[in-house]
């Protein structure tokens, strides 16, 4: 759907939902309209949005175990979603939410999608880890009932690590010897840049989740590339099959999620143009001078500015 396809109420609709954030408030007309068909003229949804990824793998086991068992050494044949949310020890622990949490008879599974990480990521995915082994067990429980835990997150940014590979695989295991300790824990790192994109050649099925995963929301139409075993993922991401309510949500969802993104583009862009005619060069530096510019003049520090637009 394009943005001229909207009707005035769902254009007043997105209006107010991007009014309500302070720091787009004070974009101009064209601006807010720019952001509105970034988010609402493709054909697949956004896979990597929070809301995308629950509704696509949240919602239906058999996408779920489509795209575990391509990740994890072992068949899943069934699984069982359980609450995402973590039952506490007591009332100051730090609480626990999980994009999705579920269990086959032989191990429980987390499943992230993360679009930023931070100096504290590799801890946070060992707390969500290890209070899923925790909680396994009541009072009276053999340590035997205990069944490994899967952490599988799905990154749109890369970690420091001794090598370059797509998927990096974490568990105990002795230092000196390399004797693995056990199954109990196990956190793969799924990094999507890593990835450097298809080029009509045979992929891999790890390749093609990459793939998806990059590109779906720059998909026009189903890349013959991708194996038609992924049917049910495009199906799930195709626009048309929202419902008005769950169009909400995934316009929420991305306003909250990529907004300083698609804003500074649109600036990096504006200035590109500008000066386009007085060179690349002057272009590119006008572009970067003018993104810098707005965003610090709706509300970003610099240091938020520069970073969103890749200066440092």
């Amino acid at each position: 759907m394009r943005n001229s396809e909207l009707t005035p109420r769902q254009r007043e609709t997105y209006i107010s939902i991007i009014n309500e954030y302070e720091k787009l408030r004070n974009l101009s007309e064209r601006e807010k309209e720019v952001l509105i068909d970034d988010i609402t003229g493709t054909t697949f949804i956004d896979i990597t949005s929070d809301w995308a990824f629950r509704h696509v793998f949240g919602r239906n086991k058999e996408n779920l175990m489509l795209l575990l068992n391509d990740i994890l050494p072992e068949k899943i044949i069934d699984l069982k979603y359980e609450p995402n949310a973590v039952d506490v020890f007591k009332g100051d622990d730090k609480q626990v939410i999980m994009d999705v949490l579920c269990r086959s008879e032989t191990g429980k599974f987390i499943v992230e999608m993360q679009k930023v990480g931070n100096d504290e990521f590799r801890n946070r995915m060992f707390y969500y880890g290890s209070a899923s082994v925790t909680r396994q067990l009541s009072a009276g429980d053999s340590y035997n009932k205990l069944v490994p835990v899967y952490v599988v997150c799905i990154m749109n940014f890369s970690l420091v690590h001794s090598a370059d590979q797509l998927i990096y695989r974490y568990r105990l295991q002795e230092q000196d010897t390399g004797e693995v300790y056990g199954n109990q824990l196990t956190i793969y790192f799924c990094e999507l840049p890593r990835f450097a994109g298809a080029h009509n050649e045979i992929l891999s099925p790890v390749e093609e989740w990459f793939e998806i995963f990059k590109n779906m929301r720059n998909f026009v139409n189903r890349p013959r590339n991708v194996n038609k075993r992924f049917d049910p993922i495009f199906e799930a991401c195709r626009r048309k099959g929202l419902s008005d309510k769950e169009e909400l949500q995934y316009f929420r969802a991305m306003i909250e999620s990529n907004r300083d993104r698609s804003i500074a583009n649109f600036y990096r862009q504006e200035g590109f143009a500008d000066g386009m005619e007085k060179g690349m060069e002057k272009g590119m530096k006008l572009g970067l001078e003018k993104a810098l510019s707005r965003l610090v003049e709706n509300g970003f520090s610099e240091a938020e500015a520069r970073l969103m637009l890749d200066l440092d």
